[in-house]
């Protein structure tokens, strides 16, 4: 068996794609979050390989394996992402066999260039051994190592879900597809990344926050300093105290309501310095964005609420004594789509029945909710992180680690934004492709333009090299 044949997939946002997947290679797939690079190696070659019927030709696999992203690490074992993917990619390269096929998506999230390095040369000695690899990746290291690239696009969502490139290592350098320009260009470094007039021009002014004699973990006698209205990046290898410290800064500065219970026990007050200056602080974790299968994106953000207020309100639903409860947009699912009584689809807010709304995307959302400031405020959220391409009746599971990530951000923007505050980020760029990172920036300037301090831990160069002030955990 030289390669994975698969003809017409059309599954989420794929449009009848067919490609062939060489095997005994490195193959790695790569595209900006949510152009379906998950839809095709997940829910169609990883589901198939179990056994579960899908709507494509496909042809035999050999035995696979995988390793997903949409995972959080378990509390207990006190670990950080980087170090988990770790852990769970070794304890499976262990039982691999020739011929075996691995899936492993986003393999080097959290990991420093040097921790990337190695996981490259441990997916390059499995293919040396006869085995194959299918690596789902944003990483510029493994990359730049993979023995073939496809490459989806052109954009996300609706407007992806198309394979633009598929070939060598040698031709995808000349291809100059988005992704190419990124990581052999460095189109980041010179194109969108640079904040203007930042905050480091004024940095010896700066107001800083101190924890002396931190003990937790592998941090032992610690001093954490870090000034305030500011990018803040915390790097290092894994296992280096990254996650630690974070939670350490939440739970010793948080002022919120039972801050008691979250209080450091290991950072006694006498060594904080400058906590007086910092009025709350707001964790930003990895946690799924909602546990409920039916959840959305504009739900979890509150949006939906207001839509249904919108079509309650209209003269036609108290004709037809129709009341808010009427437009739960999981009220009855049917092959996939929200089923509603006649009734409620004969009303239309300027022409558009909540049904027909729900297949729109948030930018052709926003043009029909022009005259509700609140809906539009709402939806201008999810657009400001670059997700205008998601539907309205888009589900929460269905969505990549980037789309997520995102949608994560949108909920802190949607908070009414106050000043003197620590917003705590861990590895905010999971997920993420290289083009999307200029907007996580964008977006991380705007907290911290409200006189706020943006902290988070992260790897990626892009964000190092963007942040006022960098903390190399590794010395």
């Amino acid at each position: 068996m030289k390669s994975i044949v698969i003809n017409k997939a059309n599954i989420h946002n794929l449009k009848n794609v067919s490609v062939e997947v060489p095997l005994h290679k490195l193959v790695v797939v790569v595209g900006p979050s949510g152009s379906g690079k998950t839809s095709l190696i997940y829910d169609l070659v990883y589901k198939f390989s179990k056994g579960e019927k899908v709507d494509c030709g496909i042809s035999k696999l050999p035995p696979v394996f995988a390793i997903g992203q949409k995972v959080v690490v378990p509390k207990k074992l006190m670990m950080s992402l980087g170090e988990y993917n770790l852990q769970r990619l070794d304890e499976i390269l262990k039982g691999l066999k020739k011929d075996d096929l691995l899936i492993v998506d986003e393999p080097c999230a959290g990991l420093s260039v040097r921790e990337s390095g190695d996981v490259l040369e441990k997916l390059k000695k499995i293919v040396k051994e006869g085995k194959s690899v299918i690596a789902i990746e944003h990483s510029k290291e493994i990359i730049k190592g993979a023995d073939y690239v496809i490459e989806f696009g052109p954009k996300s969502g609706k407007y992806g879900g198309e394979i633009i490139f598929q070939g060598s290592l040698v031709q995808f350098k000349k291809s100059k597809s988005v992704t190419a320009d990124y990581v052999f260009l460095n189109k980041a470094k010179v194109a969108h990344y640079q904040r203007g007039a930042t905050t480091k021009k004024t940095s010896g002014k700066k107001k800083f926050v101190t924890l002396n004699k931190v003990n937790k973990n592998n941090l032992e006698n610690y001093t954490f300093k870090f000034p305030l209205r500011s990018l803040v990046c915390v790097f290092g290898d894994s296992g280096t105290g990254k996650t630690t410290i974070l939670g350490v800064v939440y739970s010793t500065l948080f002022k919120g309501r039972n801050a008691w219970k979250i209080r450091e026990k290991n950072v006694l007050d006498k060594n904080i310095v400058g906590k007086q200056n910092v009025r709350r602080t707001y964790l930003v974790d990895q946690s799924p964005i909602a546990t409920h299968p039916t959840s959305r994106p504009v739900t979890y953000l509150g949006i939906w609420d207001s839509v249904r207020d919108s079509y309650a309100n209209l003269t036609e639903s108290k004709k037809q004594k129709l009341v808010k409860s009427d437009y739960i947009v999981t009220k009855k699912i049917l092959d996939g789509v929200e089923t509603f009584s006649s009734k409620v689809l004969s009303v239309k807010y300027k022409g558009v029945n909540i049904r027909e709304l729900l297949m729109m995307t948030i930018d052709e959302a926003i043009e029909v909710f022009s005259d509700s400031k609140l809906i539009t405020r709402k939806l201008g959220f999810l657009q400001e992180v670059g997700l205008g391409y998601l539907t309205l009746g888009q589900k929460s599971d269905s969505l990549s680690g980037g789309e997520a990530q995102r949608v994560r951000l949108a909920k802190v923007l949607s908070k009414k934004l106050g000043d003197r505050c620590v917003y705590i980020l861990d590895t905010p760029t999971k997920g993420l492709h290289l083009s999307d990172l200029p907007v996580l920036v964008n977006v991380l300037q705007k907290i911290i333009d409200k006189n706020n301090t943006v902290l988070v831990a992260d790897n990626k160069i892009e964000i190092i090299k963007n942040s006022d002030y960098v903390i190399d955990m590794n010395k």
